[in-house]
């Protein structure tokens, strides 16, 4: 099948910023075709059947939002929230830290970070470091230790 053509025009664009400033002609595609609604179109087939709830059970299940790990993560760098994070098959150390960055590797930049070990119940400063994504096992809110 060859692909449909498409009548193109030519509009007039002005792009500027804080270092330059230029106009250009540039072809803008101008589709004609119907709109097809894609996810009708493409996945119908995936959606649950739309039935009214009249259990209010049902209606708060419904109305919740899954979060998203970088969603967390991001709470606890607005927050300034201190953090403990256990490390991949080394389950008696722990570090605590506040986060002050991450990417989506989910690597971590801890401010005021100390190693915690559990066997030997010691906690030695480590200052600022770069934690790699594949050797967090998990991340929480630190338990307070001011007691």
């Amino acid at each position: 099948l060859l692909p449909m053509l498409i009548p193109t025009t030519w509009v007039d664009v002005s792009i500027s910023c804080a270092s330059f400033s230029t106009t250009a002609w540039l072809p803008f595609v101008v589709d004609k075709r119907p709109k097809r609604n894609y996810r009708t179109a493409h996945s119908a087939h995936l959606l649950p059947p739309a039935t009214p709830t009249t259990n209010m059970a049902d209606r708060q299940r419904v109305n919740k939002v899954m979060t998203q790990p970088i969603v967390q993560l991001f709470k606890f760098l607005q927050n300034k929230t201190r953090v403990q994070i256990w490390l991949y098959e080394n389950t008696t150390t722990k570090l605590e830290g506040r986060i002050i960055g991450f990417d989506e590797y989910m690597n971590v930049v801890l401010d005021d970070a100390e190693e915690v070990d559990a066997k030997k119940r010691s906690r030695t400063e480590l200052g600022r470091l770069l934690l790699k994504g594949d050797t967090i096992t998990l991340v929480m809110q630190a338990p307070d230790t001011s007691g």
